[in-house]
């Protein structure tokens, strides 16, 4: 066992907290900190350089935990475990896209913990000695600079994952709305052929179709369709680059 290791908890509910530090002492962890907002746990990341983050995806905030964990990859490189009760789909492949170091059902014991992190630890450590791709990261983190397009990407599956504010400008929503909805949900419908499929495995969006915005504008837009590679080459989402025509 890595012993000494620090963790840091972000959860919402003081009581769970409560309980999985004493886990974590009772396992020979040494607890970082405890956060109940995303903004919270990036400050305390940066006050207690915790080795490994336990992080709840629904928290207090207009930040949730997949959010934070993607600021906390962006800014810090360590590891990530989500904790949740919230194993949907939507939930799940936002999550994934993020990359965590492991993936928590509540409630879980004391042994799944424990392997978790185990294994968490392990993969981190390896990883900082090959520092293998960090494509899908750094696409995600570039959206934000990106000025005169409309940027999103999406999993495999078509899910929403992050969206610079052009995008959430011209679908007239914003980012906590945007993201988890699947990208076909803001395609009008009768536009799709059979020639224009849904984003799927193994399918793409076409290049022009009409979208639909949260307040029922409707646009003509191209849109223009990029793979996100990762590690070994194997595709981790798509960026979509969208504009009006």
């Amino acid at each position: 066992m890595t012993k000494g290791k620090k963790i840091l908890i972000v959860e919402d509910e003081m009581v769970i907290s409560l309980e999985i530090a004493a886990t974590l002492k009772r396992l020979g962890y040494e607890v970082a900190g405890q956060a109940i907002t995303g903004i919270e746990a990036l400050r305390l990341v940066e006050e207690t350089d915790p080795d490994l983050i336990l992080m709840d995806i629904r928290l207090k905030g207009d930040m949730d935990g997949i959010e934070a964990a993607c600021q906390v990859s962006d800014r810090f490189d360590l590891p990530v475990i989500f904790l949740t009760a919230h194993s949907d789909e939507v939930t799940l492949e936002r999550a994934i896209a993020v990359s965590p170091s492991g993936y928590l059902i509540k409630p879980f014991k004391d042994r799944e913990l424990y392997s978790s992190i185990e294994l968490a630890l392990h993969k981190h450590e390896i990883r900082q000695r090959i520092r293998p791709e960090k494509i899908v990261r750094e696409v995600q983190s570039d959206l934000v600079h990106l000025s005169g397009v409309s940027a999103l990407v999406i999993s495999p599956r078509g899910i929403v994952i992050r969206a610079n504010q052009n995008a959430c400008d011209l679908l007239e929503t914003d980012q906590a709305d945007l993201c988890g909805t699947r990208i076909t949900a803001w395609i009008c419908s009768d536009t799709a052929t059979a020639d224009t499929p849904p984003v799927t495995e193994g399918s793409i969006l076409p290049c022009n179709v009409a979208i639909r915005s949260q307040k029922g504008t409707i646009r003509k837009v191209s849109i223009e369709t990029g793979f996100i590679a990762g590690e070994e080459g194997r595709i981790q989402g798509y960026l979509l680059v969208i504009t009006p025509v």
